[in-house]
């Protein structure tokens, strides 16, 4: 499948995008919603585990899951 190729990154700071997450800012985004806001929380989660930055993952993580429970469910 195509869709298993694809990869996503961050493309803005991280405190920027979980800033967006959260619905602290629409970072000038006019269409944001609760899915695109999902999707960036999740993103962050992954770019701060690849950097190895567990605490502050965790921190995230259950901010997020606080906001949207079920969020991280297989």
């Amino acid at each position: 499948m195509e869709l298993e190729h694809t990869r996503f990154r961050l493309a803005i700071p991280v405190q920027d995008a979980f800033a967006f997450a959260m619905g602290w800012s629409d970072l000038d985004y006019a269409a944001a919603n609760d899915p695109i806001r999902q999707v960036v929380g999740l993103l962050v989660v992954d770019s701060l585990e690849y950097s190895e930055q567990w605490r502050a993952s965790a921190r995230a993580r259950r901010c997020l899951e606080e906001k949207w429970p079920g969020l991280f469910l297989s």
